[in-house]
């Protein structure tokens, strides 16, 4: 088997046509270089040079080879090239899984950061809700998700919070409470209540109920849902008002408003980033680190 190292003695030869100045140019001297291309003739059965003539000229096959072994030192030289850059994080595959409510502006500004910084890095996007993204992470089928809480199902998996946002009732902008500045939760005793899905979005339907259980209501739900970005339609289409995190803000909706609640401590929303503990992928790292800094980012300027 002809090594790497072998070639590009040939190469760097038979560009010098000279033994001296390719073995000045590989920094050796040039008795060495001598037997290694010896070596090479003598594995290849077949002549490389024509000696005795200067400079030193191809035969047939050395010219073949020269042909074949730039190729191959080319390809080599990049193989290497792209694991450094996957040592850095700079390259390979990154799968980021993500609830639809980190979608009007935390995720779009962290995969446009990421981007910028390592664009050699091929994304692989998924939505799904929290428990689904669970799984995902925990069987290496994604990288890293932004998702609600895990709590104690967190298992091998690392959490770090990107945002806690206060919960606000959405409401079509020609209702009759949008002219208020704050909400009394009462106020939905008679209101027709788009509510998120008990079964794929427990997260919020626990924090919903628990504010209605606490006012006393007993909701009149029209319609669930289990996408943020559905229960805001909804609320669009003019069939009821829902509680959806501030940031459904963003969202721009047509005909829908968002009202605080007129509460001391309104309940509050995470988002939480997910990731294998053990996962040493750089470019998860890399996106962890860039996530933590556009939270904050989006913190500073765009919650209350």
């Amino acid at each position: 088997m002809i090594d790497l190292r072998t070639l590009r003695y040939f190469v760097v030869l038979a560009e010098e046509r000279n033994f001296l100045r390719a073995a000045n140019r590989l920094h050796m001297t040039q008795p060495p270089l001598s037997q290694q291309i010896m070596q090479l003739e003598a594995d290849l059965d077949t002549p490389l040079f024509i000696r005795g003539k200067r400079p030193l000229r191809l035969t047939h096959a050395g010219i073949e080879l020269l042909s074949g072994a730039r190729r191959l030192l080319a390809q080599a030289d990049v193989v290497v090239d792209h694991a450094k850059l996957a040592g850095r994080g700079e390259r390979g595959r990154l799968g980021i899984s993500f609830v639809s409510g980190s979608l009007p502006l935390l995720l779009p500004r962290c995969i446009g950061a990421y981007r910028t910084l390592h664009p050699q890095v091929r994304l692989d996007l998924r939505e799904g809700v929290t428990a689904t993204q669970r799984e995902a992470l925990l069987a290496g089928e994604m990288d890293v998700g932004l998702m609600r809480p895990i709590g104690n199902d967190a298992g091998d998996l690392s959490t770090r919070t990107l945002i806690s946002e206060p919960m606000m009732l959405a409401l079509p902008e020609e209702h009759s409470l949008a002219s208020a500045n704050r909400i009394q939760i009462k106020a939905l005793a008679a209101e027709p209540l788009i509510l998120f899905s008990r079964r794929d979005s427990l997260y919020f339907y626990k924090i919903v109920s628990q504010m209605l259980n606490s006012a006393e209501i007993a909701p009149d739900v029209v319609q669930e849902a289990t996408q943020l970005y559905t229960v805001v339609a909804l609320v669009s289409s003019g069939i009821g008002v829902a509680i959806v995190p501030a940031s459904a803000r963003h969202m721009r909706y047509p005909g829908v408003v968002f009202r605080h609640f007129d509460l001391k401590k309104p309940p509050r929303a995470v988002l939480e980033l997910a990731w294998r503990t053990n996962d040493s992928n750089p470019a998860l790292q890399n996106f962890v680190g860039i996530a933590i800094a556009e939270a904050d980012r989006y913190l500073q300027t765009k919650l209350p």
